[in-house]
């Protein structure tokens, strides 16, 4: 898993510097500043800000995809740092992604 996420973090970083339209958001500040980040990333697709883009989770419309309930749900911080509670069963993959020099923090 390590592995795979460190490739997918370095195709997203090579991507990210040669392609004017991508636009990586990182969880933890979507949180911390959700209608901030939410204005910034609607702003980035040249849409039109709503209001309703912070409520999303009051939408009605069907969802049919496997994160359905969590597409439900207000943003929260519950999952941030979650990966803790199962050290030191991560300590090999923390350790890898130190080395490809991916900040995990």
């Amino acid at each position: 898993t390590a592995k795979f996420y460190s490739r997918f973090y370095n195709l997203m970083q090579h991507f990210s510097m040669q392609h004017s339209n991508i636009k990586l958001v990182k969880y933890e500040e979507l949180v911390a500043q959700p209608e901030q980040q939410i204005k910034e990333l609607v702003s980035f697709c040249n849409l039109d800000w709503q209001e309703q883009c912070i409520d999303f989770h009051l939408n009605t419309a069907p969802v049919s995809t496997a994160s359905k309930m969590q597409v439900r749900q207000p943003l929260n911080n519950k999952a941030i740092g979650r990966w803790k509670a199962f050290k030191p069963h991560t300590n090999t993959a923390v350790e890898y992604l130190l080395k490809q020099g991916i900040n995990i923090e």
